[in-house]
C-alpha cells in the first residue's frame, strides 16, 4: 500500500479465464493490476494566462481550431491526478462577446487504459481566475501492469522538446524523463511526460529539417560546403550525388592522424541504423570512420575521417580512404615509418 496525497494505492491479482495463461501444472497465472479509489471531492488547477491567450487566438465560434488545448488541460489534470492518461471527447467555449451566464470552458475526457473506467469533466467558470474545476467519474483506477499509455505531443510541447534535443540525444532525454517520474506514477503505466525515443527522433529530425539551407538535403549540403569554403575548420570535404555519399574531416583531424599513425594502430569502423533510408532505396546508409587512439591515455578513440554512404563496396571504401590519405599528404607530406 502506498500513499499519494489523498490517493491510496495497492496492487491486486485478478483471475480471468479470457486473459489468464495456464502453466504446465494446470494453474492459472493471475493478471496484475494497479488500482486505487478516486477522490470524492472536486479538485482544481489553474490555467496559465499565457496559455489561455494562445488558445483564444485559435477560437472559432464555440471551439478551438487546434488540439493544443488538450495538452494544456491534460497537463493541468496531471498536477492533481498523474496516474491516468486522458483522451478527450469534446469541449465548449463561451462565444466571443457573449453575455450568457455560462462557463468560459468545459470539456470531457476518458482514461486511455483499456481496463480503466475513469472519466473526467473539467470546467472553467471565469476567464479572470482561470480556475479549472476537475470532477472524476468511475469507481476506481484499474490499470494492467503490462500496459503503457501516453498522450501525443503537439504544437508548443514539440517546440519546447525540440529545443532541449538540440543539446542532448533522444535516448538521453527519454531516460532523464523516466528518472523524474515518481515511483507510483511509474507503476501506473502513465507515460505522458516520457515520450518514446522514436517520437523524440522524429521531433529532432523535424527541427533539423527546418534549419536546412534548402529543402533538398543534397543541395543544402552543397550550400553548407560553399559557406565553409574560406573557413580553416572546414568539415565537409566531398559530396557524392549518386549514390548519395558524404566525406567529412578537418585540418585538425588530419594533423591528429598524421601524428598518431606514425607509431600507433589506425582502424576502420562501420556503423549502421544511424541514417534513415530514402524512399525506394534498397541499401541502407552506413557510417564508415577512420579511428585513432586519443593522445591522452584513458580517453575514447577519435574518428579522424567519416564517410556516410549507401554504397558498400570495396571500391567505394577504397575511394574514401584514398581521398583522405591524399589530402593528408598534401598537408603534411608522405608518412615516414
Amino acid at each position: 500500500m502506498r500513499q499519494f496525497g489523498n490517493f491510496s494505492f495497492t496492487f491486486f491479482h485478478q483471475i480471468s479465464s479470457s486473459t489468464s495463461s495456464v502453466s504446465s501444472q494446470g494453474s492459472a497465472e493471475p493478471q496484475q493490476f494497479l488500482t486505487h479509489k478516486l477522490p470524492n471531492k472536486p479538485w482544481f488547477f489553474y490555467i496559465k494566462h499565457n496559455d489561455w491567450v494562445k488558445l483564444k487566438r485559435k477560437q472559432e465560434n464555440r471551439q478551438f481550431k487546434s488540439l493544443n488545448w488538450t495538452n494544456v488541460i491534460a497537463k493541468g489534470i496531471r498536477t492533481v491526478h498523474p496516474y491516468c492518461s486522458f483522451g478527450f471527447k469534446r469541449h465548449t467555449i463561451k462565444g466571443l462577446g457573449s453575455r450568457k451566464n455560462c462557463p468560459a470552458f468545459t470539456c470531457s475526457g476518458y482514461c486511455l487504459f483499456e481496463d480503466c473506467s475513469v472519466q473526467v469533466d473539467v470546467k472553467v467558470e471565469s476567464e479572470y481566475s482561470l480556475r479549472a474545476d476537475v470532477i472524476f467519474h468511475g469507481d476506481m483506477v484499474n490499470h494492467r501492469w503490462d500496459q503503457l499509455k501516453r498522450r501525443p505531443i503537439r504544437s508548443h510541447a514539440r517546440t519546447k522538446i525540440s529545443k532541449k534535443l538540440s543539446s542532448k540525444l533522444p535516448r538521453q532525454y527519454h531516460l532523464e524523463s523516466l528518472m523524474k517520474l515518481e515511483e507510483d506514477v511509474m507503476e501506473s503505466g502513465c507515460r505522458d511526460d516520457v515520450p518514446t525515443t522514436g517520437v523524440l527522433k522524429n521531433i529532432a529530425y523535424s527541427e533539423r529539417k527546418k534549419n536546412r539551407l534548402h529543402e533538398n538535403e543534397m543541395i543544402s549540403l552543397q550550400l553548407m560546403s560553399e559557406k565553409e569554403e574560406d573557413n580553416e575548420e572546414k568539415l565537409i570535404q566531398k559530396i557524392i550525388l549518386q549514390p548519395k555519399g558524404l566525406m567529412l574531416w578537418s585540418k585538425k583531424t588530419k594533423s591528429l592522424f598524421h601524428q598518431r599513425s606514425k607509431t600507433d594502430v589506425v582502424y576502420l569502423d562501420a556503423t549502421g541504423s544511424v541514417v534513415k533510408k530514402d524512399k525506394g532505396q534498397s541499401a541502407p546508409f552506413y557510417i564508415y570512420e577512420l579511428v585513432v587512439r586519443h593522445p591522452l591515455k584513458g580517453c575514447s578513440p577519435v574518428p579522424v575521417a567519416t564517410f556516410v554512404t549507401a554504397e558498400h563496396t570495396t571500391a567505394s571504401v577504397s575511394y574514401f580512404l584514398g581521398s583522405f590519405i591524399t589530402d593528408c599528404m598534401r598537408a603534411h607530406g608522405r608518412l615516414e615509418h
